[in-house]
């Protein structure tokens, strides 16, 4: 067995050991492949120079962003407290554009959770800006969470310093057209977006305005033709403008249009011809003749010096062939940019006099909000913590919690009234051991562990923030729990009650007694031999976390709890056959698992020596006239002197139930035989 259980153990380490890897500075860890995935175009990196250290990335020669790693910027660390190496960038911007898990040493990667998963979770931080982390859900990685929610604000802290001390921080203080951040998209996209607005009327409309004027159209059309058919965009915005004329047209523009100036794109496809063949109708002077702008109840009306027409644009895109307008308004026109207007066509015809008619129609044009830069708010507050997001996300797991926990607190409180009732006890214990198995393990994920303990151990050396363990409530709490019962009654509140693992054992133990599975007993004296491996192995993953802490989260795999409870089977064939093969000799030997080799169980055990109470009851007869107690411990924990070793004993009560029942004790059969004799003869005395 010792053998084995080195042989175990030698597997497990292999994993960290291949794991190892080089972390000198940050430019020596870049691949040009690694800089691509974080900043898709960069072109050069440059050295790090000043603090925080970061990398200038360099596009056509100018700095586009810079590339960081937590590691070195914050030293973020995971749950064991050990920091991770997380590469991101930077624009100028503020926005993420890609990031890149480089090294981690949390556990339950590859061992449970497939790192692809947290490379594709972390891959979604492009979606993020520096003021906005809505988009990235530590949520949706399950079975990793808490190392989700500690790479996810490692990122944020590390982008906000990097941001504070290399970015520019252009002054704003009241809201202002954006005319500088350009990003591509789509004519169809600016159309969705409103960037882009559109007038459709058609003639049928026109007609029917014309006739309740008491007036005729002066152009004629199909009442289903789309005789007004209208767009409009305001492109001094390079993420309008250049999306819709391209680069090299909106810088022609942006330069005919003057400081402080705006450019007003107009374009035409329907049947009234105001923008038709542009050039045209501008020489004319037909355009400016019935196309105004209005806004706050004026009306700007446009001069040949403020027009231009253009066909191909250059933009390449679907309006690209439309003939169209340029509109540039000087700086003191007096169009606010950031407030409504209205593009006023006048459609021209006559009265039932002869007289000249006008109706206008609006398209209205209101410019997004992304493309206005604004001012911080005046309270400007840190984001919440990362440990209060966990907490607001699980409050309705924390309260079921605290309910399980309440439930089994009043079941030791009530032992000796619900021992006494051998049926109602037997259904309490299957159902709290459902409730712990299906909805505390595998929906709430808690499961505790050994790692658990590396980790609270690792604390005070590691520096790792106490707030760390806030990062997973439900964790928390058992744990506070935990270490509360084994100083009062030992490890058999948590081992016997409250762990999804066991719960998993005892439970298929149950059913194999129902289907008549033969069951093994193990001898004491072998029993007492085995009892010593699950020590052993406490000892060796204590040990090496001081030695060699990756390796102790690799000798941590002894425990099944990832492969059965946190990731319900989901993880590679040799890990799902070993935990299969201790619940199949769990079918055999009751809770063989954990009496034989928990590492957690044995922590406990060595802990609960402590305790302050020991309240299972004994009579003097045990161990000696009877010795039933010690033939029904499911875990062979009572010695053939009747006492009962509390160090693996799993506080099932099934020996207290034993200790009420007139129909099995010996002591109690021979009181209930006198008192019916006493009963017979008359005597109402109360026996001792």
């Amino acid at each position: 067995m010792f053998r084995a259980l080195l042989l175990l153990l030698a597997v497990a380490f292999a994993p960290a050991l291949a794991h190892a890897a080089d972390m000198g500075g940050l430019r020596a860890r870049l691949t040009p492949q690694l800089i691509q995935q974080v900043f898709p175009g960069a072109e050069e990196v440059g050295a790090a120079d000043g603090q925080p250290p970061a990398l200038p990335v360099r596009v056509r020669g100018e700095v586009a962003g810079y590339i960081f790693s937590t590691r070195d910027t914050v030293n973020a660390t995971g749950y064991a407290g050990t920091p991770f190496d997380l590469i991101g960038e930077i624009t100028l911007d503020g926005r993420i554009t890609g990031a890149v898990l480089l090294a981690e040493y949390e556990s339950i990667l590859n061992r449970g959770v497939s790192r692809a998963v947290m490379d594709a979770y972390i891959a979604g931080f492009a979606a993020a800006t520096l003021a906005d982390w809505r988009a990235v859900r530590p949520d949706q990685v399950k079975g990793a969470t808490t190392s989700a929610r500690l790479m996810k604000s490692g990122m944020q802290a590390a982008a906000r310093v990097v941001a504070s001390e290399r970015l520019p921080q252009p002054a704003v203080t009241e809201p202002t057209l954006d005319r500088g951040t350009f990003a591509n998209a789509s004519v169809a996209e600016l159309l969705q977006g409103r960037a882009i607005a559109r007038l459709s009327v058609p003639f049928a409309d026109v007609r029917r305005a014309f006739a309740a004027a008491g007036a005729t159209p002066q152009h004629k059309a199909a009442d289903d033709a789309p005789f007004l058919d209208v767009y409009a965009a305001l492109l001094t915005p390079p993420a309008i403008g250049a999306n819709i004329l391209g680069l090299q047209r909106f810088n022609e523009a942006i330069d005919r249009q003057g400081d402080g100036g705006l450019t007003i794109w107009i374009a035409s496809v329907g049947e009234y011809p105001f923008a038709g063949t542009a050039r045209s109708r501008l020489a004319t002077g037909f355009f400016e003749d019935v196309v105004s702008i209005a806004q706050g109840g004026k009306a700007l009306r446009l001069q040949p010096s403020m027009l231009r027409g253009i066909r191909a644009t250059g933009g390449g895109n679907e309006v690209d062939e439309l003939d169209a307008a340029l509109v540039f308004l000087p700086a003191g026109a007096g169009l606010d940019p950031l407030a409504p207007w209205w593009l006023m066509i006048d459609v021209l015809g006559r009265g039932a006099d002869g007289a000249s008619v006008r109706i206008p129609f609006a398209l209205t044009y209101a410019l997004p909000p992304q493309y206005v830069l604004t001012p911080p708010p005046k309270d400007v507050s840190s984001p919440p913590p990362a440990w209060l997001e966990a907490w607001q996300h699980k409050r309705a797991d924390v309260v079921l919690t605290l309910l399980l926990l309440a439930t089994v607190t009043a079941i030791f409180l009530g032992q000796d009234v619900l021992t006494r009732h051998r049926r109602a006890f037997a259904w309490t214990r299957v159902a709290v051991l459902t409730v712990t198995l299906a909805w505390l393990g595998w929906w709430a994920g808690g499961q505790l562990s050994v790692v658990n303990v590396l980790a609270f151990v690792q604390a005070p050396f590691t520096a790792t923030p106490l707030t760390n363990f806030l990062l997973d409530p439900i964790v928390l709490i058992l744990s506070v729990y935990v270490a509360a019962t084994l100083l009062i009654l030992g490890r058999g509140v948590y081992c016997g009650w409250l762990c999804p693992f066991g719960a998993l054992q005892e439970l298929s133990n149950r059913l194999a007694v129902a289907l008549r599975v033969p069951q093994l007993r193990v001898p004491h004296a072998l029993q007492e031999k085995l009892w010593a491996v699950k020590y052993i192995a406490a000892l060796l993953i204590l040990g090496l976390v001081f030695v060699a802490p990756a390796l102790s989260h690799s000798a941590a795999e002894i425990e099944p709890f990832k492969t059965a409870i946190s990731v319900k089977f989901a993880r590679e064939a040799p890990y799902v056959l070993y935990a299969l093969a201790l619940l199949l000799l769990g079918l055999f030997v009751e809770r063989f698992y954990c009496r034989f080799l928990c590492p957690l169980g044995a922590t406990l055990a060595f802990l609960g020596r402590l305790r302050m109470v020991r309240w299972l009851k004994r009579r003097p007869q045990c161990g000696t006239d009877c010795r039933i107690c010690e033939a029904q411990c499911p875990v062979g924990a009572i010695a053939n002197t009747g006492a009962i070793d509390m160090n693996e004993c799993l506080q099932c009560m099934d020996c207290q139930v034993a200790y009420h029942d007139e129909t099995l004790c010996p002591p109690l059969i021979q009181r209930r035989k006198r008192r019916d004799l006493r009963h017979a003869a008359g005597i109402n005395v109360p026996l001792p």
